[in-house]
């Protein structure tokens, strides 16, 4: 039976939740929801770093594990809420030899090459690029990838956007792409052209 979500208490008998993430995330783009009573910032960005799609914290209520979860699921499959048209229609963004393909949720290089993201890497990638040249705060950023607002301190939203940057920029330590602005947030610089198919 597939998998469709993986929802991860982080205190495991005998195991550690945090390397359990890692190696779920080494080999599949399966969402995982993180679940724990550690609500440090730090113990958040790591648990993102690491390729977590959302963090829920103790104490929690059963309907937003529940909403959260229909909420990643939704993200992971976009097309099939909303669009019911008969003539399916998706955007495709090309950007610097890039290939970015919504409905298919694909990333090809210039060779044709797939560039496997996760769930919440394709998100920031489809946001960032949907709003190109546009300076995106933080909490404005993570409002439109989880749904959700942050706290104006939270920085687990630096850590959502270094990942889908070391795959697409040449040299991640020096960005030209996804740019950061000092004290405000993230600028997608490159100019995206946008096909309707």
């Amino acid at each position: 039976m597939p998998i469709d979500i993986i929802l991860l208490d982080l205190v495991l008998p005998g195991e550690d939740g945090l390397a359990l993430a890692r190696d779920i995330r080494a080999s599949s783009d399966i969402p995982i929801i993180m679940l724990t009573g550690r609500n440090d910032v730090v113990d958040r960005i790591v648990g993102l770093e690491l390729g977590a799609d959302d963090y829920i914290t103790k104490p929690f209520h059963l309907r937003e594990v529940l909403a959260r979860l229909k909420c990643a699921l939704r993200r992971r499959q976009p097309g099939a809420s909303l669009n019911r048209s008969s003539e399916p229609q998706t955007e495709i963004y090309s950007f610097e030899g890039w290939r970015l393909d919504v409905g298919r949720r694909q990333l090809l290089a210039d060779d044709g090459k797939e560039i496997s993201l996760t769930t919440g890497e394709f998100d920031m990638l489809c946001v960032l690029v949907n709003h190109a040249g546009r300076v995106l705060q933080r909490e404005l950023l993570m409002d439109l990838t989880r749904g959700r607002n942050l706290e104006a301190f939270d920085r687990t939203i630096d850590a959502q956007i270094a990942r889908p940057r070391r795959k697409i920029e040449r040299d991640p330590g020096n960005p030209a792409l996804i740019k950061t602005v000092r004290g405000v947030g993230y600028v997608f610089s490159a100019r995206a052209i946008r096909q309707d198919v």
